[in-house]
């Protein structure tokens, strides 16, 4: 009697929420194959890479209809168990699709089906019994070489550099083959050696009891280390992991931007002998893969024991890891805006508890979700309210400019303040949300402006090179000669961006630098670092930048900060505009006055009244975070009430609002026949940028006061909605705990 079949289950990088049977190879019996492996199939007219899920002898459709998988790529799973369940965790919460979060998980090489192997190249090292030049006298080119390779503090080089510095390959292969060099094989991607050479900086009380409470409970625990800034919070991540770098575990951390890596690698490397591996968006294809499989062989060879990175980094195999921290745990770019909108703060969370590890979310503005859950005692809530050493805050000043003379942006009267400033020796840092020379361009004889044609949104004016640009599609022009609308040549920028402030601020202070930072201006490797180098050298210069300035930096001698643009978070439809406009104005403020110098902050603004930019601004973020938390209460919005938001567009207009309409219908549906009064559906409605990129934009929203019977209706309504016919050309996707409405 013959055994029944054998079937896999594959989950594919589809949108479609379910797994595919196929058959397994002929050739191959069923010992080879294991949960966790990727194949490559036939889908459709594609050729995709999935992963199997399961092996069952019960399959889905008719078995004579079933095709065979073409190949088996791997002899064993690339994903650890624990990363495995993290993608099922995933697939569960955010409700998508099992095969594109396991995809997710893995670097885009492997989900192309290469081949799991750490690039390596050839690296040449000075044999310890050589022999000296003296025995190669007749060959001047292997003596320059060996000269060469002994004059440098290098331990070793790699071939390539020693091609590029003049030396043949047969030059090397003849100094080899005289017993001369050794040459080994070394991974291409290399770790940053930690050299220790700065001790543990002496704590104040507060820090000393935050790194005493980390230490003393062990397994898994949240920490929310809300500390205002300039506390020393890196100094307390440092101490707190020192424990586990010195029993050569591993540690994670996650920072918000890739321009804050330098600086964090820096102080990492100055304070360990530990290997340290980056892991951000400017590592091309090869370069992650290599630094994913480093990572994974931490066990075999104490390799790569900090990894510190962007978002993605978070699905980083590591076999001993023990501790994570998330630096500004805050950051709106900590969540995915596309595809899978997962929360890498969240699932951040998730690894900890399921490795038994604590975690740790530092920021000087905590987001009201994590101070909800501090206040709940979800998380240990430990407070940094003085800064470091003998830095004071800076003073926060409200400039009412409604009737104060303006000239680029920026009000009159903080021009003698700056000069004062840099008389003194000191730096300026002027933030103006928008990049650009303006956001629009205008005619004030008819009124046009410039909008773009694909976007619900104006055109920025850029003159460096000169154009507009409409930075939500990328669609360019050329800049007109005249109003397209009335002919006028009198048409005008209007409003200020970095390239219009950094012009009018070059003019009126000729003897000092301005230096512009923004994503045009950064946009070249090791751009940041380069413009930044006068500022960290001390030099009295003025910073003219964006959000990107917002973050973690720290610049001893900024002692005046002034923030253009900064009240419009205000008035916004977002709920969570007051909460983000707070956070952005206080992470700016603290970059003034971090060391002996005294800082000023400066906020610009036509509302003056705001009571709640008084209530920053007289008392703190805490105050302000508890104010805002009573106000989400009272209406039932997170994080005491839980949302889900169906986002739909199409080239056509109304099709996507048609498509919400039937989801919507079928929500109705389900809440009937269920009995979940408790749902509540709003929309649909246009979002907030209708036309975006040529396509027209709808929401609708879901939300609940229970979080596990909002999972639970979305679980039931996802089959429907996948199943609704006519709408082929619409794009749909579900966002689970939404961070932004646009």
């Amino acid at each position: 009697m013959t055994s029944a079949p054998f079937y896999l289950s594959i989950a594919l990088p589809v949108p479609l929420n379910k797994t595919f049977d196929y058959l397994p190879e002929p050739e191959k019996d069923m010992s080879h194959y294991q949960a966790g492996l990727r194949v490559k199939v036939n889908f459709g007219n594609r050729e995709l890479v999935g992963l199997i899920t399961d092996i069952h002898q019960s399959p889905s459709y008719d078995p004579a209809k079933l095709k065979p998988i073409q190949t088996l790529i791997d002899s064993k799973p690339l994903l650890s168990n624990e990363i495995y369940k993290i993608g099922q965790w995933m697939h569960e919460y955010y409700h998508q699709p099992l095969g594109e979060c396991m995809q997710l998980l893995l670097p885009v090489l492997l989900r192309k089906g290469g081949e799991a192997n750490i690039t390596t190249q050839p690296y040449l090292t000075i044999h310890p019994d050589h022999k000296g030049p003296s025995e190669i006298k007749r060959a001047p080119r292997q003596v320059a070489l060996l000269e060469h390779m002994q004059t440098s503090d290098s331990a070793g080089h790699w071939q390539k550099d020693l091609v590029e510095a003049g030396f043949t390959p047969a030059i090397i292969k003849g100094l080899t083959e005289k017993g001369f060099i050794q040459h080994h094989e070394k991974p291409s991607f290399q770790a940053i050696n930690g050299r220790a050479q700065q001790s543990p900086l002496g704590l104040n009380p507060e820090q000393a009891e935050v790194v005493s409470i980390i230490h003393s409970q062990s397994g898994f625990q949240p920490y929310l280390l809300e500390g205002v800034t300039g506390s020393g919070k890196t100094e307390v991540y440092l101490q707190s992991i020192a424990p586990f770098i010195e029993a050569k575990q591993q540690v994670l951390i996650l920072v918000p931007e890739i321009g804050l890596t330098p600086q964090t690698v820096q102080r990492f490397a100055r304070r360990f002998d530990a290997d340290i591996l980056l892991l951000h968006s400017q590592l091309n294809d090869r370069e992650r893969l290599d630094a994913w499989l480093l990572a994974a062989q931490h066990k075999q060879a104490d390799r790569a024991q900090i990894i510190i990175g962007t978002r993605s980094a978070i699905f980083t195999p590591m076999p001993n890891l023990a501790a994570i921290i998330i630096d500004e745990e805050h950051d709106q770019s900590f969540k995915q805006q596309d595809g899978i909108r997962y929360h890498g703060r969240d699932v951040a969370v998730m690894r900890a508890h399921a490795l038994n590890i604590p975690i740790i979310l530092g920021s000087a503005t905590p987001s009201l979700d994590s101070l909800h859950n501090a206040l709940t005692q979800k998380y240990t809530h430990l407070r940094l309210t003085q800064r470091a050493g003998d830095a004071e805050p800076p003073k926060l000043q409200i400039l009412n400019i409604k009737k104060q003379p303006v000239h680029h942006g920026l009000a009159d009267e903080l021009l003698p303040q700056i000069r004062t400033t840099l008389d003194n020796g000191h730096q300026v840092l002027v933030f103006v949300n928008r990049r650009g020379f303006a956001p629009t361009l205008y005619c004030p004889d008819c009124g046009w402006i410039s909008e773009c044609r694909s976007c619900d949104a104006k055109m920025t004016l850029h003159q460096k090179p000169a154009h507009l640009h409409c930075h939500h599609c990328d669609s360019k022009q050329a800049l007109p000669k005249n109003c397209p609308s009335c002919l006028s040549n009198d048409i005008q920028p209007l409003g200020a961006g970095t390239e219009r402030l950094e012009s009018h601020l070059a003019y009126q202070f000729q003897q000092n630098k301005v230096i512009r930072i923004d994503r045009d201006s950064t946009q070249n490797k090791n751009a940041m670092e380069t413009l930044l180098q006068p500022v960290h050298d001390g030099e009295p210069c003025i910073l003219v930048g964006t959000q990107m300035l917002a973050k973690g930096h720290h610049f001893p001698k900024v002692a005046l900060v002034i923030m253009v643009n900064v009240d419009s978070g205000f008035f916004s439809a977002d709920f969570r505009a007051m909460e983000k406009t707070a956070q952005l104005i206080l992470q700016v403020a603290g970059r003034a006055g971090r060391e002996s110098i005294r800082g000023k902050a400066v906020i610009q603004t036509e509302f003056a009244d705001h009571p709640l930019l008084h209530l920053l601004s007289e008392e703190n973020y805490h105050a302000l975070g508890l104010a805002l938390l009573q106000e989400r209460q009272e209406q039932h919005l997170p994080p005491y009430g839980f949302q889900a938001l169906i986002r739909a567009d199409s080239m056509q207009p109304r099709e996507a609002e048609q498509f919400l309409h039937r989801v919507r219908e079928l929500i109705n549906w389900h809440k009937t026949n269920l009995n979940l009064p408790h749902i509540n559906a709003l929309g649909p409605l246009p979002a907030p940028m209708e036309l975006r990129a040529g396509r027209f934009r709808s929401q609708l929203w879901v939300s609940c006061q229970n979080r596990k019977m909002l999972h639970h209706f979305m679980q039931n309504c996802l089959n429907g909605i996948y199943e609704i016919k006519g709408f082929h050309k619409v794009r749909w996707s579900l966002d689970i705990d939404p961070t932004d409405n646009l």
